[in-house]
């Protein structure tokens, strides 16, 4: 088992409810708070004015997707001051991928300048924003001292700062305890002027960059658990999946280990399910063996006959993606290899004529998601399908938002345009929720048929490949 290519981003998504949206509606389906956070302040040459590393952050895991209706849905705030002056970031409001026109005007007594007098307001002109897809927009209001109304702009992504802002320095010094270079929300060059951050139109700081970089976390409830056959026709799943995440990435699969969890207290056509050794990696080439053996890892309490083993599985991981390789066990069955190439976004866009889940178990919250599973063996079908088990050519797609506590871990913080790499601090991210009572499905009547179902999908599947 090895891994063949190089990752150039350590830390993905773990920003949480970091849901690309085509013009969908906000989605309430995370909290989320972090500590440890950095504020970079850049000057007009690039230079670092001031900074701290003690920023709290919270958001409720919604994203605006219209100025017009937009609301806060965050806050960042620091006991450390500024020039020697207290600061405050208010009407922090995040968006998602689109194109947006910003007006910096504001008015003494209203919600951008709320207690000053129109002369210690900061008004200048518009903003024009374009956020990618994969990245998301953070607007607030900056006071400082009297002054209130400074409009501060980021576009975040997940990765390494001095990768995605090779030259520009990162604010290290006094101010709580510096966690970079790599962050969950690193806040680049919007306005491609070779500064990170984007320069500041109003207020006293005016062409200025104020950057801030977060390891986000988040609590979320009702992921999804879908099943497609191999004709891609749901056969089950749940929405009551609890997930829980470190927030590290494994890079080889020689070396990796368990870093997240998935669970979930409804049954697979009324049999007791357990994923377990469940692995997130970062981009890259993977090839991994689905051989196991009893009373090993793979298989821990069964005997080699109920011990699922079968050939290899070799995946890419785009960048901007990651990959969930875990095992499976079901009733007696254990060591079932399941894969999932996840990727913020919304379900039914990402996999077109797909069905999802929406029955029994849980509340279904989608079809946006943090973490949403593609199609990455190409077949049409979300997922890829499984090879070893009773549910071969079958696809076990996860649906999930990231989050939890963190600081986040970079064991190796290597960049190919790097010529050698940054160490950053420990951390992680994790995502803890309650599960909902579930209503059992199905009968041991049920589950024969449906075996003798599944032969018959397998045998034609077969069949048509041959």
């Amino acid at each position: 088992m090895s891994k063949t290519n190089h990752i150039s981003i350590k830390q993905l998504l773990c920003a949480t409810a970091f849901l690309v949206l085509w013009g969908a509606a906000p989605a309430a389906n995370a909290a989320v708070s972090a500590t440890n956070s950095n504020f970079t302040m850049l000057d007009g040459t690039g230079a670092t004015v001031g900074g701290t590393n003690d920023v709290v952050f919270t958001w409720d895991g919604t994203l605006n997707t219209d100025v017009n209706t937009a609301v806060s849905n965050a806050t960042i705030s620091s006991v450390t001051p500024f020039f020697g002056i207290n600061w405050t970031a208010y009407n922090v409001k995040i968006y998602g991928p689109g194109t947006y026109t910003i007006s910096t005007a504001d008015t003494a007594g209203q919600a951008g300048c709320p207690t000053v007098l129109q002369a210690n307001c900061a008004s200048g002109g518009d903003y024009t924003v374009t956020v990618p897809a994969g990245r998301i927009m953070t607007h607030m209001k900056f006071a400082w001292g009297s002054t209130e109304g400074i409009d501060v702009i980021d576009v975040w992504t997940p990765g390494n700062w001095s990768v995605l802002n090779p030259g520009n320095p990162i604010y290290r010094g006094a101010g709580g305890i510096y966690a970079g270079p790599v962050y969950s929300l690193v806040s680049t060059d919007w306005d491609s002027d070779g500064i990170a951050g984007g320069a500041m139109v109003d207020g006293p700081f005016q062409g200025f960059n104020a950057n801030f970089n977060i390891p986000a976390v988040s609590n979320t409830t009702n992921n999804n658990f879908t099943m497609l056959d191999g004709t891609g026709a749901t056969v089950g799943g749940t929405n009551d999946v609890v997930f829980t995440w470190d927030g590290t990435l494994n890079t080889d699969v020689n070396t990796a280990v368990s870093n997240a969890t998935i669970s979930s207290v409804t049954p697979f056509f009324g049999i007791n399910w357990t994923a377990y050794n469940v692995k997130i990696y970062g981009p890259g080439t993977y090839t991994i063996s689905t051989a196991d053996t009893a009373g090993q890892a793979g298989c821990p309490t069964v005997l080699q006959a109920n011990c699922a083993s079968g050939g290899d599985y070799t995946v890419t991981v785009p960048a901007g993606r990651i990959m969930t390789h875990m095992k499976f066990a079901w009733g007696s069955t254990e060591g079932i290899d399941v894969i999932d190439v996840w990727t913020p976004g919304n379900w039914s866009v990402l996999n077109p004529g797909n069905p999802i889940y929406r029955g029994a178990g849980g509340i279904y919250a989608g079809p946006v998601y943090s973490l949403v599973s593609t199609d990455w063996d190409s077949d049409g079908i979300a997922g890829g399908a499984m090879v070893d088990g009773p549910f071969q050519g079958f696809n076990a797609n996860f649906n999930v938002n990231a989050g939890g506590v963190t600081t986040i871990v970079c064991t190796d913080c290597t960049d190919p345009n790097q010529t050698a790499p940054e160490p950053s601090t420990a951390g992680g991210c994790s995502i803890s929720t309650k599960p909902v009572n579930a209503r059992e499905r199905g009968d041991w009547w049920l589950v024969a048929g449906f075996l003798a179902w599944l032969g018959l999908i397998i045998n034609r599947r077969k069949t048509l490949k041959n």
